[in-house]
């Protein structure tokens, strides 16, 4: 026995038939949103890998913070610049535990000293490109111009709501070398009413912040990650996938770019 939903006619049975079709093509927009291919593309020049090391309980922080929020408004975003903000967890026991900060974090920047590639760890540092910066110190900008072509390696990035694929292909293939490849999930317009500290009483914002990252073995030319879980949520995301030699600290290619608006893990 076959059953049927029948719509009769009339001025309720037009109401629901307009109803049933206003939902239609709600869900049909909702769908095809979903499912719009989201691609970064490396290009033939590498961007310069900007990494800040910060602390929510550092007082000198904010200001280098607030300089590289500013990035938002440059033309060179993504294309010849990417930011990306580490909290480290060594100034956790001063009064304020960073809500942000990672032990990970902090490794990662005491193994650029490790490897004789910054004289100190401290906050707020500035390695750019795996070589300690001074520049924001003295009132520098960023040379871009110190641009170097790229080590042999073309980044495509597909990220969907659960995953990213990552291709990578060598320029020549006889010069291919082995490596790791890092993703990280930036946040924006992240506010945080800090009680206690050296920045107790203020309110900071941060852009650009890592809320999650992992990294893996370079093994093929393409693969297939899950997001790493997130420390918080944000208004706006960006995505930054880069390749690095086999020690992680020297990126070798970068990507990044924007998440749709209303972007859901």
């Amino acid at each position: 026995m076959n059953n049927y939903f029948l719509i009769g006619s009339g001025a309720r049975g037009a109401a629901l038939r307009q109803f049933i079709w206003v939902m239609l093509v709600v869900l049909s927009s909702f769908t095809a949103h979903s499912f719009e291919k989201i691609e970064f593309t490396s290009s033939s020049q590498r961007p310069l890998l900007l990494e800040l090391y910060s602390s929510q309980g550092c007082s000198s922080c904010p200001p280098a913070q607030k300089w590289v929020n500013s990035f938002t408004e440059s033309p060179d975003l993504w294309s010849k610049f990417i930011p990306i903000v580490f909290h480290v967890d060594y100034w956790d026991y001063i009064g304020w535990k960073d809500p942000f900060s990672s032990a990970e974090f902090s490794n990662r920047q005491r193994s650029f000293k490790s490897a004789g590639l910054i004289n100190s760890v401290y906050t707020p540092g500035f390695v750019v490109n795996s070589h300690e910066w001074k520049g924001w110190f003295t009132g520098n900008a960023i040379d871009t111009s110190k641009l170097v072509r790229t080590s042999n390696i073309t980044l495509t990035v597909s990220a969907d709501q659960d995953r990213v694929r990552v291709n990578y292909d060598y320029i020549d293939p006889k010069k291919a070398e082995e490596g790791r490849i890092h993703v990280a999930v930036l946040g924006f317009d992240v506010e945080t009413q800090v009680k206690a500290g050296e920045n107790a009483h203020r309110t900071l914002r941060d852009n650009f912040m890592v809320l999650g990252y992992q990294q893996q073995k370079m093994h093929s030319g393409q693969h297939v990650i899950q997001y790493p879980k997130l420390s918080a949520t944000a208004k706006k995301y960006a995505l930054v996938v880069w390749t690095s030699k086999p020690n992680g600290l020297v990126p070798t290619q970068a990507v990044g770019g924007y998440l749709p608006q209303g972007f859901k893990f």
